[in-house]
């Protein structure tokens, strides 16, 4: 700043002794104080940040040194789970996280991980504790310890085997309070003399000093189902003399749907008293009987696409049963008729554990007029060419309440071409069939008739 003013006064005097400073000097001036005078205020406040950010490390260098202390107090190593959710601490108005971390190791230094396909025998616990806290600079790390936990006691025996019990929530953390059930069934497998505890915090229950033998493993909570939407799930497991073999389970509280069959369906109409529900997403298809008024299903992200009738795609089987998914109806203009656009069987449907949501499931609609009464069935029947069903080649086969006689009844099927039939006490039924919701007429045959979820293309 010296240098420049005598500059400027140099200047100055050449021109004029008595000229004073220009507007562009003093501006000039101005903006080199006021660099200088940033750099200074940045290297002040990140001196500040460093100092306060110091003092945070040494009091989380405290709290990971008590939480290890904590641990190591602890007598039983199965006692010390993963920390979920973490603990939050505040001293001094910051908030500190400690994460702790807990994973059995064998005698070769390998990690047992919960619900893994490791073999090795459980040996000790290693424990990572790491502390972060709120306002943490980013270019610093977190404070972290680890230490070791050995059992007090051996929890192997070279003549039996352990069985690890994991159960596991649809977010990948573990679910706790399940109660695992350990049932011997054969090649020398004897009952338990310790049933083996709920599973921790990290979704864990350990069977220790098993006799070698085929065991059935189960598990239960209330309100939960397993990927497979079984309440009360198995496996059945091998134990070998010196090995630790494990039963892994996706299991968690299940998503509550409310259902609606058949959206817009007359008043009075009547459903199959044997029917089944698909519900499919990328896992697979789940099924359950009849159209329930509630669903409780294993809370997938990716949700649920439901369907009336049994679905199954064809990779899971030759033929497969399409008809009944609308998304499988190609656009087309069959019989001659006006021009469809492809089915759609709308988004899939989502709910997070213990949540409720709805669920629509259209459904084709018949109105059946029969010259007789008696019992009434609906079965899949072979699509007839150019129509546009995508087919059903496993066949299905409803049945509903007694129709009365000379009186129109709307029932509610799966999309697909059925043969409609009805089984008097005496004589031949008649049957007048007309599709409801069909938007072009629809093929009707005799007593058989196309139920085509496309609507007209735009």
């Amino acid at each position: 700043m010296l240098k420049i003013a005598r500059y400027l006064a140099a200047a100055r005097t050449e021109r004029d002794p008595d000229a004073g400073f220009s507007i562009v000097e003093v501006l000039v001036a101005t903006l080199i104080f006021m660099l200088l005078s940033l750099g200074i205020a940045q290297a002040t406040v990140t001196s500040i940040r460093l100092s306060g950010d110091q003092k945070h490390r040494v009091t989380a260098l405290s709290l990971a040194a008590g939480e290890i202390d904590r641990v190591r107090a602890l007598a039983d190593p199965f006692n010390v789970p993963t920390l979920d959710p973490p603990d939050v601490v505040t001293i001094d108005g910051t908030d500190y996280t400690i994460n702790r971390t807990a994973e059995w190791v064998s005698g070769t230094g390998t990690d047992i991980p919960c619900g893994g396909a490791g073999t090795a025998n459980l040996q000790v616990k290693r424990v990572n504790v790491s502390v972060t806290w709120a306002g943490q600079l980013a270019n610093t790390s977190a404070v972290t310890s680890d230490t070791v936990l050995a059992p007090i006691g051996r929890i192997n025996d070279p003549t039996q085997g352990t069985i690890i019990i994991a159960a596991t929530k649809a977010n990948g953390t573990g679910a706790s309070g399940v109660t695992p059930t350990v049932t011997p069934v054969s090649g020398g497998a004897v009952a338990l003399s310790t049933a083996p505890p709920l599973t921790d915090s990290d979704g864990c229950s350990y069977a220790l000093r098993v006799k070698p033998g085929v065991y059935s493993v189960s598990i239960s909570k209330s309100g939960y189902v397993d990927i497979t939407q079984n309440a009360t799930p198995s496996l059945s497991v091998t134990v070998v003399a010196g090995a630790t073999t494990s039963a892994p389970f996706g299991y968690d509280r299940a998503a509550k749907f409310t259902m609606t069959f058949a959206p817009g369906a007359p008043s009075g109409t009547i459903f199959a008293t044997n029917a089944d529900t698909s519900f499919v997403n990328t896992y697979g298809t789940f099924y359950l009987a009849g159209y329930p008024a509630t669903a409780k299903l294993y809370p997938w992200g990716v949700g649920y696409v439901p369907l009336a009738g049994h679905y199954i795609a064809p990779t899971q089987l030759s033929a497969g049963c399409r008809s009944v998914d609308p998304s499988e109806w190609q656009a087309g203009t069959p019989g001659g008729g006006p021009a469809l656009a492809a089915g759609d069987h709308g988004a899939s449907v989502a709910a997070a554990p213990g949540a409720t949501t709805t669920m629509t499931v259209p459904m084709g609609l018949l109105k059946v007029n029969s010259t007789k009464a008696g019992t009434f069935k609906a079965v899949s029947a072979t699509p007839i060419a150019g129509w546009g069903d995508p087919g059903c080649g496993t066949g299905m086969t409803y049945t509903f309440a007694n129709i009365v006689a000379n009186t129109d009844t709307n029932i509610a099927l799966p999309f697909g071409t059925w043969t409609i039939s009805v089984t008097p006490s005496s004589g031949t039924a008649a049957l007048t069939l007309t599709p409801l919701n069909n938007v072009a007429s629809g093929l009707v045959s005799g007593n058989t008739v196309m139920l085509d979820p496309r609507p007209v293309a735009p």
